[in-house]
């Protein structure tokens, strides 16, 4: 009844096509990092994925390796396009979520998997490429590496099982923005403009540190006038406040505490 008097089945928010069709997604900095916690990719499973190695959704290939937990309590609602295993197989099992979370688990026949938090650190991609920003609080490994001399030179007789380290040159190349063509009638105008404008900006600024500076001799007369009357003006202001003020020894007005004559005796507090 619910779906006949106000049916959503046919409303469809636009948020749910961005996250169907992936936008707003960046790519990776460079192919080769961990996406173990990513979704997988939609569009990999149908061919139809442009991004390649630095798509930051995993692409899954050949078979299932870790069984569907969902599946395991009978909640799975994909079947058969089930991206894990439907099938029981212990070493296949996904990992225990108490034993990676709290390094403990009490469950003596648990049938998760049980892995050492240090195996699963994985090494840093970009120290391996040269330098780490976050140093010693990188949440990833630091592996010091020696290069092999002879692999440099150009050759290694041990190949695969040296142990040292054989660089790849796999960078991928950076993409520079593209460069708008600038004739040289504007850019000349545009040199023009802007020594102008620095030519204005410092004459204020001179101006500024020298106020009554004036070419003309009615500014010279003008700022005078303007100096009197602020002086005239600051005097009064500091005779009223003047005029104000409470010593408080004697009680009286028109003078300070340390100018007073009279003393603490000479005060009387009015009733």
């Amino acid at each position: 009844m619910q779906d006949i008097i106000a049916g959503v089945g046919k409303i469809r928010f636009d948020i749910e096509v961005d996250v169907v069709d992936q936008k707003g997604t960046l790519p990776l900095p460079f192919p080769g990092m961990d996406k173990s916690g990513s979704a997988v990719c939609e569009f990999f499973s149908k061919g139809h994925c442009k991004k390649g190695a630095v798509c930051s959704f995993r692409h899954l290939r050949g078979e299932k390796s870790v069984v569907c937990k969902h599946w395991l309590r009978g909640l799975c609602k994909k079947g058969d396009q089930c991206e894990f295993l439907h099938e029981y197989d212990m070493t296949r099992m996904p990992e225990c979520y108490f034993y990676s979370k709290f390094n403990e688990c009490s469950n003596k026949e648990c049938p998760f998997l049980h892995i050492d938090p240090a195996c699963k650190v994985k090494d840093c991609p970009w120290y391996d490429r040269g330098f780490c920003k976050h140093g010693p609080l990188c949440k990833h490994r630091h592996t010091r590496r020696v290069m092999c001399p002879q692999y440099l030179v150009g050759f290694c007789p041990e190949g695969a099982k040296c142990k040292f380290v054989h660089p790849k040159a796999d960078l991928p190349v950076g993409i520079d923005p593209p460069k708008v063509a600038v004739s040289s009638t504007n850019q000349s105008s545009q040199t023009r403009s802007t020594n102008t404008t620095s030519f204005v900006l410092r004459q204020e600024f001179v101006f500024q540190k020298i106020p009554h500076f004036n070419l003309s001799g009615v500014g010279i007369v003008h700022c005078q006038q303007r100096h009197m009357q602020e002086a005239s003006t600051s005097t009064q202001g500091s005779m009223k406040s003047f005029q104000l003020v409470t010593c408080y020894k004697c009680g009286e007005k028109g003078h300070y505490a340390n100018k007073c004559g009279r003393g603490h005796s000479g005060f009387v507090p009015a009733h």
